[in-house]
């Protein structure tokens, strides 16, 4: 381990480099600690799972939407003053739910329309911030350190996640209310600001009429990148998993504060209950990857894992059962609800690593399989497929667990998942 961390001591001594890389890790820690803010309250004021996944579908719709220009406008205007305004609007809009939730706090339907057009404000911002970033990397480090600091900038937003969702969010929630909470991640943004001014500058490039006019060469390379996915069986096969997988963090996403305050009887901000094993079971899968990674097959590590995740889900719905029914007295509802919490952290870790393992057994398929000159097309491809086609089972998945409850809504998963793994291991058994 502690060579892996040598490796990054030569970017992190670059000055700016180390203010961009600490911008990217508070920005990214506000960005999820906001994600998990946001949920606590909706399931607050509504209760209702749809609600929720309206929320995730605002945050996940920009990068789509946006994604065609994002880059041009990169590359025409300064990169430096992206990641710097960036940083200072979504700091702005983190500050704005504190007021927002004092004024509209009698007026539940205008505050969920609020919340909604501040989420898509955030995210559209973010569209154009993270590609900013990347393209900003090789102009701080030389070209033979790019490797090292892509690969430190992958392991911050890991640790960006966690910190963000699983620790700083549901303790600031505990500690300071929403408000506090909002206010936190605020400030976070706004030390990013700070932090990349001192940034050097970059030039952009003039706007010719070869750029204004380059739409239709976009969409033919747009083009050019779903025709090799649908006629490649092994890349078309990676992209529907990799979108699976995206659609199934959403849906646990979307239904662990509900989990929480509807099925364990705690309090919203307790989803963490949900999160953290998940990120115990992908750490555990990174570990094992990592030394054990080339003697996973393709297909039968895709099927198996799936397989992993739908028992998982299965076992979910089972220990999930309504006991209040049960009429048990005080001290039992409370035993119960321990054992039950137990049961579901021992539950969720698996999940986590079998999500992780599809992942990154499906994204690898990707990168080894595409032709280099192919890869952006490709990506941009399962990106669009992850984001538009992963919103409908998110919707209708939240729409479920509304009018059926959420363990018979994770039982359907359940099912859903079984058959599509078990089709998977048909396929990877018979001869080809």
């Amino acid at each position: 381990m502690s060579s892996t961390f040598s490796e990054f001591k030569p970017v992190l001594k670059i000055p700016a480099f180390r203010r961009i890389w600490i911008a990217q890790l508070l920005s990214l820690t506000a960005q999820n600690g906001i994600h998990f803010v946001q949920l606590v309250l909706i399931e607050r004021l509504t209760g209702h799972s749809l609600q929720i996944g309206l929320m995730i579908a605002a945050f996940s719709l920009p990068p789509v939407i946006f994604s065609f220009v994002a880059g041009t406008v990169v590359d025409l205007i300064p990169k430096k003053w992206i990641i710097v305004f960036s940083n200072l609007f979504r700091a702005l809009l983190a500050f704005s739910y504190i007021f927002t939730l004092r004024w509209f706090a009698d007026f539940p339907t205008a505050l969920l329309l609020i919340v909604y057009t501040i989420t898509f404000l955030g995210s559209s911002i973010g569209s154009f911030y993270n590609p900013a970033v990347l393209a900003k990397l090789p102009l701080l480090v030389e070209e033979d350190q790019l490797i090292v600091a892509n690969s430190l900038f992958n392991v911050t937003a890991a640790l960006a996640q966690m910190a963000g969702l699983l620790i700083i969010a549901p303790a600031a929630v505990k500690l300071l209310s929403l408000p506090g909470a909002f206010g936190l991640m605020g400030a976070f943004y706004l030390i990013a600001f700070v932090l990349v001014q001192k940034l050097p500058r970059d030039k952009g490039r003039a706007v010719d009429r070869r750029s204004m006019a380059s739409a239709r060469k976009m969409w033919q390379e747009v083009r050019e990148g779903w025709q090799f996915v649908i006629r490649n069986k092994a890349i078309y096969t990676a992209v529907i998993q990799l979108t699976l997988v995206a659609s199934l963090m959403m849906i646990l996403a979307m239904i662990a504060p509900g989990f929480s305050a509807r099925v364990l009887g705690l309090a919203p901000e307790d989803a963490v209950v949900v999160f953290a094993p998940a990120g115990v079971g992908m750490i555990v899968a990174i570990l094992v990857l990592g030394r054990f990674g080339k003697l996973f097959s393709t297909q039968w590590a895709q099927a198996g894992m799936l397989i992993i995740t739908a028992l998982a889900f299965g076992l979910l719905s089972l220990i999930s059962f309504d006991f209040t029914a049960l009429h048990l007295p005080d001290v039992q509802v409370s035993q119960h609800i321990t054992t039950t919490t137990i049961l579901v952290a021992l539950t969720v870790m698996p999940m986590g690593f079998g999500l992780y393992v599809i992942n990154t057994v499906s994204q690898t398929t990707l990168q080894r399989m595409t032709p280099e000159d192919l890869r952006g097309r490709v990506f941009t491809v399962q990106f669009m497929m992850a984001s538009l086609v992963g919103l409908a089972p998110l919707l209708m998945a939240a729409t479920l667990a509304d009018v059926i409850g959420i363990p018979a809504m994770l039982f359907w998963i359940f099912v859903g998942c079984l058959l599509i793994g078990a089709f998977q291991l048909y396929d990877a058994a018979r001869p080809h």
